[in-house]
């Protein structure tokens, strides 16, 4: 019975895991659209102003991908769109991946900027559909910069948005009560409130001796996102990964994100002094070697 239910777990980790990728790449790619579309609508107020025609590279680009012969611009406008288009709307999975880890705000819009710069001239040049941009008159570098920024701000605008947090959807998959379970699914304010009301076996192990206890407790080394920051590594002591993680975030505000990323053998835990009895220790180190 134990073999059946550890199997009937992992295959709903698993299905429940795939869902939330489809879920992230559906969302992505609206937010990619949104992004193209002011990018487009952008551009075409430019256009209405400095009269600059058209650009076919796009057209071009993708001629030579897909190994097609030369035609007139005229007769690749169908082209053109689908390359304009398609791009910006492939990569908004990536900026909504992004906002799902963590990263979010103009910081992440910023980089995502780069990406969509890199992808462009990387097609375009190693097409040789394009030149290099420090080759292009100044004033074109100005325009493709401002509408790119365009496309890439109003993706992570639409993007952050849309995107759930990790405690959210977060499915752990591990043999625990019920209540830790569902609670990973409404946040870490909910966890954490959950985390305090343990079950009257859980307060019964707490009342036990103290050297019991620190059987039983175990040392972990957790990733923690909180906003501005990612990846700062804590050290917790906690009975298991799920109550390590509660701690961490808990100890780190409400919009915290914590993941274990392993635990510590007892040479570790002898080399940074720590006490396996003092569950709910959360220590922050500037470097943590593990």
């Amino acid at each position: 019975m134990t073999g059946d239910r550890l199997r009937t777990d992992r295959r709903q980790h698993g299905s429940g895991r795939r869902a939330d990728l489809g879920s992230t790449l559906a969302r992505g790619l609206v937010a990619g659209a949104a992004g193209v579309a002011a990018m487009t609508l952008a551009e075409k107020v430019e256009q209405s102003l400095t009269g600059r025609p058209n650009s076919y590279v796009p057209a071009h680009t993708l001629r030579r991908i897909l190994g097609l012969p030369p035609r007139p611009d005229r007769e690749r406008v169908g082209m053109n769109w689908a390359m304009h288009w398609g791009q910006g709307i492939a990569l908004g999975p990536l900026r909504m991946l992004m906002a799902e880890r963590g990263m979010r705000g103009s910081v992440a819009s910023f980089l995502f900027l780069n990406l969509r710069l890199l992808n462009d001239q990387a097609l375009e040049n190693a097409t040789s559909a394009g030149a290099p941009p420090w080759t292009w008159p100044r004033d074109e570098q100005r325009i493709d910069l401002l509408h790119k920024a365009i496309y890439a701000f109003v993706t992570g605008y639409v993007a952050d948005g849309m995107a759930q947090s990790p405690d959210r959807t977060r499915q752990h998959g591990r043999g625990g009560d019920a209540d830790d379970r569902e609670a990973a699914g409404e946040g870490i304010l909910r966890r954490t409130a959950l985390s305090k009301g343990r079950t009257a076996a859980d307060q019964g192990a707490r009342s036990a001796p103290r050297k019991t206890r620190a059987e039983a407790n175990r040392a972990y080394g957790v990733r923690v996102d909180v906003p501005g920051r990612a990846g700062v590594p804590v050290l917790v002591i906690a009975q298991d990964e799920l109550d390590a993680e509660l701690l961490a975030a808990e100890a780190a505000g409400s919009d915290a994100h914590a993941e274990v990323f392993r635990e510590l053998d007892r040479d570790e835990i002898r080399e940074h002094g720590l006490d396996l009895r003092d569950r709910g220790s959360v220590r922050s180190l500037a470097t943590l070697r593990l």
